[in-house]
């Protein structure tokens, strides 16, 4: 056993269960922070036999605990609340990251005790917005906290719920962080038995899932054993997901995942990479890169529309596959590598021009991009409600004795039913309520509400439904009362 532990140490290994898990240093200004890509050590884990194994270990002799319900995952593009970062490596890029994000969304930084000292003082100092900064207390392996951080969805009852997949990487601290969120932010987590990264997992937020065939490479960390249908019912039971749509990995770019060559905009319009020509990517990606963007122009939405997609270029190959559509939404803040090459500007053109009403900004990672990812590899979003109704948009003016308009503003991405969207009124708190359904001048809905002594507490709520079925309700409890703009 002695001997055993010698030689994992020798290794950068770790003996865990009687298999083997990887132990690798924490820090964010550690010179040789873990890549996205298997080390060589990892990949001796995976073929050790005992990979699969440990990894469901925590699942033996336990029942599921599925969402339950109606519910749904919001895109990508849709409103975040915050994004989360993991301080173990590449702090320069992350400072600049978190700057920028801190003005538009919260920030949930997971640092380590040894991290952890001065972070928050130092972020500040370069520029982030302190109130927006939360330090999350996490021992994590890597920095590359889209693949093993959480999944958000929103169930019928207004609840934001996590699920928390297996990382397909033998880096167990990073995989503890996903219940390390749902207990900072009081929701509740639904631990899945499937092995997926965040970075192959695109969603139009209607019930499609992309993903590419890496999830099912063992050499990847994924399940040879599992099948598409196993993948369906995995999608369908944790995510509320109709449809996967499955595309083809690149080679030779370190991972596989569809956000190296491909993102959502919105719930149409996709960017898909191309080169130039075949000799300026890696062996057959060109080909493979054509083949996805005629599988995506065929597919449809979640909506039964089909997609839009527009090519985006790809800097050559030189032995690092380089990505400009690994870009991260933060609200209307768009953040996209560039690498000082000659495609950069032509990219961010790509999205300035489909996304008008966004703010488009580049990053320089050549740096990190040798480790096999960017900047969409090392953030996680915290979603908010796809479909939002600020209380404080609530204005109220009185038509007559017995009559008032209600006027109010809906914050989505979504397209909504304009038949849906309705006030409920009451003069009891416990109702029956009656409708009222808004009809909508610019960006205000109003609903005339009638026959009530204005006397007395107008107790409401708005219900308001998207054309694919999700749901938002304000506020959740109808025992709340208008108030009339004068303060009555």
């Amino acid at each position: 056993m002695i001997k055993k532990r010698l030689l994992a140490m020798a290794l950068g290994v770790s003996v865990a269960f009687g298999g083997l898990t990887a132990s690798p240093s924490i820090a964010a200004d550690n010179a040789k922070p873990l890549p996205h890509s298997l080390t060589k050590e990892e990949k001796a884990v995976i073929n050790s036999g005992k990979y699969l194994e440990e990894k469901y270990r925590p699942f033996l002799n336990k029942s599921l605990r599925k969402p339950e319900g109606s519910f749904w995952m919001p895109a990508e593009f849709e409103k975040c609340e915050g994004i989360c970062f993991s301080w173990a490596g590449y702090g320069d890029l992350l400072t600049k990251l978190i700057t920028d994000s801190s003005k538009h969304a919260k920030v949930f930084v997971g640092a380590s005790s040894y991290g952890q000292s001065g972070l928050k003082e130092r972020l500040v100092a370069a520029g982030a917005n302190g109130e927006n900064i939360t330090i999350v207390p996490a021992s994590l392996d890597s920095v590359w906290i889209r693949d093993f951080g959480p999944f958000f969805i929103h169930t019928e009852a207004k609840k934001r719920e996590i699920v928390d997949c297996l990382y397909n990487r033998p880096r167990p601290n990073d995989d503890k962080f996903p219940a390390t969120m749902g207990q900072l932010l009081n929701v509740k987590v639904h631990p899945c038995k499937l092995i997926l990264p965040g970075g192959n997992f695109q969603t139009d937020g209607h019930g499609v899932a992309i993903l590419t065939d890496v999830v099912f490479d063992p050499s990847e960390g994924g399940d040879p054993n599992m099948t598409k249908a196993d993948l369906e019912k995995y999608m369908s039971d944790y995510f509320g997901i109709k449809k996967v749509i499955l595309l083809k990995k690149m080679k030779r770019d370190g991972t596989g995942h569809v956000d190296m060559f491909s993102k959502l905009l919105d719930d149409r319009n996709f960017i898909v990479g191309y080169y130039a020509t075949p000799a300026d990517g890696a062996a057959g990606n060109y080909d493979i890169l054509n083949e996805n963007a005629k599988v995506l122009e065929n597919e449809t939405n979640g909506l039964g529309e089909k997609f839009i997609v527009t090519r985006i270029p790809m800097p050559k190959y030189d032995g690092t596959s380089y990505s400009h559509t690994n870009s991260v939404f933060v609200n209307n803040l768009v953040m996209v590598p560039v690498y000082g090459k000659p495609t950069d500007e032509e990219a961010l053109n790509v999205y300035k021009k489909l996304l008008p009403n966004h703010t488009i900004k580049g990053y320089d990672c050549r740096n990190i991009i040798t480790a096999n990812g960017a900047i969409h590899c090392v953030t996680s979003l915290v979603m908010a409600d796809p479909i939002q109704v600020k209380e404080n948009s609530v204005s109220v003016r009185a038509l007559g004795p017995e009559s008032l308009a209600v006027n109010f503003k809906v914050e989505t991405k979504r397209r909504l039913n304009p038949e849906k969207i309705t006030v409920h009124y009451s003069d009891d708190a416990k109702g029956p309520f009656r409708q009222a359904a808004a009809e909508r001048a610019y960006d205000t809905y109003t609903a005339n509400i009638e026959g009530l002594d204005l006397r007395n507490p107008v107790y409401y709520f708005i219900t308001i439904e998207a054309i694919d079925g999700s749901t938002a309700r304000m506020p959740v409890e109808s025992g709340t009362t208008l108030t009339f703009a004068n303060g009555k």
